[in-house]
């Protein structure tokens, strides 16, 4: 019963602590802020964990994310699968992570909504 459990929730426990604890961590060494994003399609408005801003000259704007970007991921581990991606990078390895972005989702522009983040190999940003 524990395994079963364990399972099936240990998807949203990890994202929860990723975006609440480990993610906010990472927002000044990568230059951005993570936050509430709006978003509305079809006559429908939800919002989303996502990046609300991003440093001009910070590591997070040359990766090629933008500000509305929301990590995205099957079960709801965007965060977390973003975290991850980092920090494979951090540790000399390729890492990648998708995102949606808001307001191209919001306007129909389907194609350039979802992208695919390249997290280069790189030391620790400062």
């Amino acid at each position: 019963m524990l395994v079963v459990l364990w399972i099936a929730f240990m998807p949203n426990v990890e994202e929860f602590y990723t975006r609440e604890f480990l993610v906010p961590r990472l927002a000044d060494r990568y230059g951005f802020e993570f936050g509430t994003v709006q978003v509305t399609r079809d006559g429908h408005s939800y919002e989303s964990p996502g990046i609300v801003a991003v440093k001009p000259e910070g590591p997070f704007a040359r990766m090629g994310v933008r500000s509305g970007d929301m990590p995205f991921a099957f079960h709801r581990n965007g965060t977390a699968a973003m975290y991850h991606a980092l920090m494979a990078g951090e540790r000399g390895t390729i890492g990648e992570f998708d995102v949606v972005n808001a307001a191209d989702w919001s306007a129909g522009r389907d194609k350039s909504a979802f992208r695919t983040i390249r997290v280069q190999p790189h030391a620790r940003p400062r």
